[in-house]
């Protein structure tokens, strides 16, 4: 398995698949509907509240994100970096890392969609071992689901007519040492507008989420609801009846706040995580 950038003849068949699997896709993507520089500052937890833990995404460029998660100052936090895929809309290249001081980082897990087979490879390099996994991914435009939603959320920007609705796909890496099959599809996720109204402080369009990928043994529930951003269109509320990281028994995103600080504000959150700590 290569885990290097993809090379220019390969991401053009990519792109090539993309656009006739796309002839009647709702997403089509326009540069003016990316926030270059935007942070989104967003809490996951269990939909009863617990659990806990900050999820922020930067969008650093209209093809790099990186996400910070933490459920403590100097504890320690993942920094998750991604490649975004403009054709699909997904990210086709993910890696996960763990935060160092000064804003730095370590990184040990590598995800990248190989176009020839249609399957992202999975590395995860522990202390010990190594893990290796694959998925065969089954739709154009998809999300990793223990990625928190950022790939979707500076996606749904980019949705013709959101009172449509729309659908995607899931993919889920269970990151449990006794997982069989860590790296799996989940299924399909249909989004079904159902009105819009303020919600969490803004006016957000509100959709009903059915599909099979909450029908996998994990699942609490066949429902979920998703709020975006009737404005701007990212995520401002999502509620799964499944969980996306082992402890969990379920999943709610909901956004606290959003700024336009750009890789300044993004540098110093970083830094601050490990600033004062003992030891």
């Amino acid at each position: 398995m290569s885990f290097r950038p993809l090379m220019l003849g390969v991401a053009a068949g990519v792109v090539s698949i993309a656009a006739s699997v796309q002839a009647s896709s709702p997403w089509t993507y326009h540069e003016s509907d990316d926030e270059i520089g935007r942070i989104y500052y967003y809490e996951r937890t269990n939909t009863d509240g617990s659990m806990d833990e900050r999820v922020t995404v930067f969008r650093r460029d209209a093809t790099h994100i990186e996400v910070y998660k933490e459920n403590g100052l100097c504890r320690r936090a993942a920094l998750v970096t991604a490649e975004l895929d403009q054709a699909t809309l997904s990210a086709p290249v993910i890696t996960g890392g763990v935060l160092q001081t000064d804003a730095q980082h370590v990184d040990f897990a590598f995800l990248e969609l190989n176009p020839e087979t249609g399957k992202v490879e999975m590395l995860v390099q522990l202390p010990d071992m190594e893990v290796r996994d694959d998925v065969k991914i089954e739709s154009a435009n998809w999300t990793l689901f223990d990625f928190d939603l950022a790939s979707l959320t500076v996606s749904t920007p980019h949705l013709d007519k959101p009172e449509n609705g729309f659908g995607f796909g899931m993919a889920l890496l269970w990151t449990d040492p006794s997982a069989a099959d860590p790296l799996f599809w989940m299924g399909e996720v249909t989004a079904e507008h159902v009105g819009q109204s303020e919600h969490l402080g803004v006016v957000a369009d509100e959709y009903r989420l059915t599909g099979s990928a909450f029908e996998i043994d994990l699942s609490t529930g066949k429902e979920g609801r998703l709020w975006l951003d009737a404005e701007d269109g990212h995520v401002v509320d999502a509620i799964m009846p499944v969980p996306n990281h082992p402890g969990y028994t379920d999943f709610r995103l909901r956004l606290l706040d959003v700024s336009d600080g750009g890789d300044a504000e993004w540098t110093a959150l970083l830094r601050a995580h490990f600033e004062g700590c003992e030891g």
